[in-house]
């Protein structure tokens, strides 16, 4: 049974992750619109590139946040982080919210909009993985499988949320509600700032950071983590790259295909996007219920076996379909596959002090890659070949995250629990905690 204590910041973690993808989310939504409103209008190749720029660089910047924070919180513990990156959730939406258009000031305001997608992208890598790990070093395994598979339902539903007041307000003011729409994520971001004061530092941290020698100071320890988890950053790398292609593929293609060969307007798209995540928050909670009965990895192996079988259907699908539905049902087979129930094993697989450093420059690393590698390689693949082209890429990142799944190696929990089963009744080993 969990503690008090541990209700309250799985509660709390939850909450202010929701509010973070809530932020986050809301400019790769009204991307179509937002688009128009900060940079020169030009062709619609271009365009598209330039769309492409606009959503990688949340993500090519998130390593380097990563390192720095990563250090931060190995150094200094995970609740500090936590909080901050929330707050810089907040200020970005601010000023986001009071930016002036391309038409008044130029590219400037392109420039500015770039500088907030930079702050929005550090602090949503910062703040997911220190939400993963807090909860993975605060409730023991199995159970930590299920709460730690609640970020992405947090995630999930901070975008579904955004999207259905984006669809309400594109309805409302389709010329400005958007900024009304940053005002209120930033205010919410700012409260979820102020109810993670209450959070108490993680306790598998505190334990394993009075073990560190005064000899062996703590860079010297966060060194050696890199070291000694080389086989699981590499097999780490590729398993999160599938991430990014994933979004691209459902939402910004999609809507670009959607536009061209159906002619929807930017305000049709986005109440297209908010159903498609529904069904993406719907089924990574029926996916995190599942932890509790099977072991994660074995999940994840069954959703990118049937992302391949799906995959060669996919060109036919959407490039012969006679009405949006059919697209529709294309984006929600998708979407429905969850491929992040793993985090508690993922994390646990690197060591205690080290792990927020090692980790979060891995994720942010792999999301920054196959962001920008499958954004702009969709965009040409797909103006070549089509979905053909857009089907073959996605089965490649395919392969490698269920090669990554097969090298990432767990800690010996994990591996106890695996091959034990889910039966609590059975006497655990002592497992050393770094």
């Amino acid at each position: 049974m969990l503690t008090r204590n541990e209700k309250e910041s799985i509660g709390l973690l939850q909450i202010g992750t929701f509010l973070e993808y809530f932020d986050f989310t809301l400019y790769v939504h009204m991307a179509i619109v937002l688009n128009d409103v900060f940079f020169p209008k030009t062709d619609a190749y271009s365009k598209a590139l330039l769309a492409s720029f606009a959503f990688s660089m949340a993500y090519i910047v998130r390593p380097i946040g990563s390192f720095i924070f990563g250090i931060l919180g190995d150094f200094w513990g995970r609740k500090s982080n936590i909080i901050i990156t929330t707050l810089m959730m907040a200020v970005s939406s601010f000023f986001l919210a009071c930016m002036p258009t391309y038409t008044q000031i130029g590219i400037k305001a392109s420039i500015s909009v770039l500088l907030c997608r930079i702050i929005q992208g550090i602090s949503s890598a910062v703040e997911v993985v220190g939400a993963k790990i807090y909860l993975a070093e605060s409730t023991k395994a199995p159970q930590s499988y299920f709460y730690c598979s609640l970020i992405s339902v947090s995630i999930y539903a901070g975008g579904f949320t955004a999207l259905c007041l984006c669809s309400a307000m594109m309805l409302i003011r389709p010329d400005d509600g958007w900024r009304y729409i940053f005002f209120l994520g930033s205010a919410i971001a700012v409260i979820g700032s102020i109810a993670r004061t209450k959070l108490k530092e993680s306790p598998e941290y505190l334990v394993a950071i009075k073990k560190v020698s005064p000899k062996k100071t703590k860079t010297l320890t966060i060194l050696k983590a890199f070291q000694s988890s080389k086989r699981n950053i590499i097999s780490y790398f590729m398993i999160e790259m599938l991430s990014p292609i994933l979004v691209f593929v459902s939402f910004f293609y999609s809507g670009e295909f959607l536009s061209k060969n159906y002619g929807y307007t930017p305000a049709q798209i986005i109440f297209h996007n908010t159903l498609i995540s529904l069904v993406g928050f719907t089924s990574t909670g029926c996916v995190a219920f599942l932890t509790k009965y099977f072991y994660p990895l074995k999940i994840l192996r069954c959703s990118v076996i049937a992302l391949l079988c799906f995959l060669p259907f996919i060109p036919t699908l959407i490039e012969h379909s006679t009405s949006v539905w059919e697209v529709f049902a294309v984006q929600a087979v998708l979407f429905s596959l969850d491929f992040s129930v793993g985090t508690a094993i993922f994390a646990r697989g690197f060591p205690i002090i080290g792990r927020y450093t090692v980790l979060g420059t891995s994720f942010s690393l792999a999301r920054a890659a196959g962001a920008v590698f499958t954004s702009f390689i969709c965009v040409m693949l797909g103006e070549k070949f089509g979905f053909v082209g857009v089907a073959g890429l996605l089965g490649f990142m395919a392969c490698l995250y269920l090669l990554g799944l097969f090298l990432f190696v767990p800690c010996d929990e994990d591996k106890f629990i695996e091959k034990n089963g889910f039966d609590l009744s059975i006497n655990h080993q002592v497992f050393p905690t770094d």
